[in-house]
């Protein structure tokens, strides 16, 4: 009982300290959370406790950064990602859970790779990539469960605001959530413990963007970039080791 009661108290503060990053830098939450949900339910729970909490985290960031979204970015983002969100679901309820933590790990870390080559410094996106980039995120996100980091970079090299990135990217990211809710619930993946942990998180990730929002801004920026890679790199050798 009382491991348990610890390993719940883990949870709640990497999830609150993981969605407040989200909540500056439009990203973070999965990253710094998926590695102890993983440690303290498995991968099988872990990703729809995940989902839960992540809509509530991105409905709180579209409602705070409303006026500055792009649409047209959604509006392509969205064409690309709901029908591979809903394949990456059908995927995911199949799979090993072995080969995904694994999978986590490496992708993970080849994104570490990815920031610190050139490409990832000099790439400019264009509105029509966003159709291929919501068919990825999409179906890693139901897939692997924490696309926000490989897809911050296109959102970025649009050109958007950081307002207007952290607004748009988390539209887009709730629009992904609705396929994996739908398949998961059909799978049996949404027993109580599920549900009760996904909403108890979603409400603190909730809280924890309204933090992030007051934060915005008054940290310099290329703090949180370092962050999320270091984050990266730690939990990406802790899913392969686990794995």
């Amino acid at each position: 009982m009382e491991e348990e009661v610890i390993k719940i108290a883990i949870v709640v503060l990497a999830t609150a300290v993981g969605f407040t990053i989200a909540g500056v830098a439009g990203f973070g939450g999965g990253v710094v959370a998926l590695p102890v949900l993983v440690w303290a339910f498995g991968v099988r729970e872990a990703i729809p406790i995940l989902t839960i909490s992540q809509l509530f985290s991105t409905a709180s960031r579209v409602w705070l950064h409303r006026a500055e979204m792009d649409w047209r970015v959604i509006r392509n983002f969205s064409i690309g990602s709901v029908p591979f969100a809903l394949l990456g679901s059908l995927f995911f309820v199949s799979i090993d859970t072995a080969v995904l933590v694994r999978i986590l790990g490496v992708m993970m870390l080849l994104f570490v790779v990815y920031t610190r080559m050139p490409i990832g410094r000099n790439f400019k996106m264009k509105l029509w990539g966003f159709i291929p980039l919501g068919s990825a995120t999409g179906f890693a996100s139901a897939f692997l469960g924490i696309p926000g980091p490989f897809s911050s970079v296109f959102y970025l090299a649009y050109g958007l605001s950081a307002s207007a990135y952290i607004g748009t990217s988390a539209l887009g990211m709730s629009v992904i959530q609705i396929p994996k809710l739908v398949v998961f619930s059909t799978n049996d993946l949404f027993v109580f413990r599920v549900l009760a942990m996904g909403v108890g998180l979603g409400l603190i990730a909730g809280a924890s963007a309204f933090l992030g929002k007051i934060i915005l801004g008054r940290i310099p920026e290329a703090v949180f970039p370092r962050i999320i890679t270091a984050m990266l790199l730690i939990s990406g050798v802790v899913l392969l080791v686990r794995g």
